[in-house]
């Protein structure tokens, strides 16, 4: 990780810094050197949440009485009442006797002195070796999951967390949540990190009492939208965001997520808009019928971030019933099993005019791809089945995009 990236996600991390479920799962955490700085019986998040607090005190000039109007204490007293205190930016700008500009200014100032700080403390001296200073980047460490969720679901999950920075913050929170789901395929712990750093990204911009958050469904897309209003000075807080922004970016780009920008004209005030615009997606269910449950498993794990609907039984009697129920994308079937063999199946589905239609990928340990087709299956994969092999045919029968 590159020094500059250190920075822009410090600067995130920090804004969560007494939530320990959004340090956990923040993409900076993994790379503090915990172990070698606590003892195991400390958690991650609570560690570095002592690291940065002990960093914040270090930072304090020399002598007893703290001089609010000195340039040489400001630094060590916006951080220390902003994130020792919790005071808000306002109170703190009072007490500095300073401008709320000038406020954001010297609180970026600080910031960045703390985390450089940091950054050379404990990422590139003693304190760790230096065997994560190459340029790999945090977001290539992250696993996908993408799955079937609720933005509905996933928003008010994040109300609680909200609620209390926008309470910090002294701002008002517009929150609007529909009551019915909005279906997205998403990462749900990379969904929630982008939903937080947007609008930690969007209250550096504010400068009205509130910002809006809503969702809206539309025929080929859901959107989130993060509105509020700003000032004249946005193009300098823009430009201090854009590193966290560009970050985001390429988290949701991964997902296939769009972000897009709205601002007012250069050198004026008003509305600045955010758009989390994912694209609609259907349901797709795949049944899967196997009497062996650690093969259930295994294509579980296969189709586990293809936000596919897997539904599995082991009973071959049950597949009329449940596919009459159901109307699966597909259907994948193993042909060695007691009672009813597969191929039997297959034709049964094949007969029944509510199944007819639906495709099915016949798996076998047998090498038998013509049997398979004779009886009208739309693929066929010799045991053991690989990943990769099961993901093209998906492809091939255009139930991944």
């Amino acid at each position: 990780m590159k020094r500059e990236m250190f920075i822009t996600l410090f600067k995130d991390l920090i804004s969560h810094l007494y939530d320990v479920t959004v340090i956990e799962t923040h993409p900076l955490s993994q790379h503090f050197p915990i172990d070698k700085i606590s003892d195991s019986s400390t958690c991650r998040a609570e560690a570095i949440q002592k690291l940065i607090l002990q960093e914040i005190e270090l930072l304090r000039p020399p002598g007893k009485e703290p001089q609010p109007q000195s340039p040489e204490w400001r630094p060590y007293l916006i951080l220390h009442k902003r994130y020792v205190l919790g005071e808000s930016p306002r109170d703190i700008a009072s007490a500095l006797y300073i401008g709320d500009r000038q406020f954001r200014r010297d609180h970026s100032r600080a910031l960045q002195a703390l985390s450089s700080r940091i950054w050379e403390r404990y990422f590139i001296s003693g304190a760790v070796d230096a065997t994560i200073e190459p340029s790999s980047n945090s977001e290539d460490d992250f696993i996908l999951h993408l799955e079937r969720l609720d933005l509905s679901e996933v928003v008010k999950s994040l109300e609680g967390i909200l609620v209390q920075r926008f309470r910090t913050e002294r701002l008002r929170l517009d929150l609007k949540i529909p009551s019915r789901p909005i279906t997205v395929s998403a990462d749900r712990v990379l969904l929630r990190q982008i939903l937080l750093s947007l609008v930690n990204y969007g209250l550096q911009l504010c400068a009205g009492n509130s910002l809006g958050l809503w969702l809206e469904s539309q025929p080929d897309r859901n959107v989130i939208h993060i509105n509020f209003e700003t000032d004249e000075q946005w193009e300098l807080n823009r430009e201090e965001g854009k590193d966290l922004l560009n970050y985001v970016r390429s988290w949701a780009q991964r997902m296939n997520v769009q972000i897009d920008e709205r601002y007012p004209l250069p050198g004026q005030k008003g509305n600045v808009s955010l758009r989390l615009m994912f694209a609609s997606v259907q349901h797709r269910i795949i049944l899967i019928v196997d009497d062996q449950v650690t093969a259930l498993r295994m294509f579980e794990r296969y189709l586990s971030h293809t936000g596919i609907e897997v539904i599995g039984i082991t009973n071959p009697e049950q597949t009329l019933e449940v596919a009459r129920k159901v109307q699966p994308n597909l259907i994948i079937l193993d042909v060695m099993m007691p009672r009813l063999d597969g191929w039997e199946v297959l034709q049964a589905l094949q007969l029944n005019p509510k199944t007819s239609k639906i495709p099915i990928l016949v798996c076998s340990a047998w090498d038998e791809p013509e049997l398979a087709y004779s009886l009208g299956a739309a693929a066929f994969l010799k045991k053991p089945i690989l990943q990769r092999q099961l993901l093209d045919v998906l492809y091939q029968l255009n139930l991944l995009d």
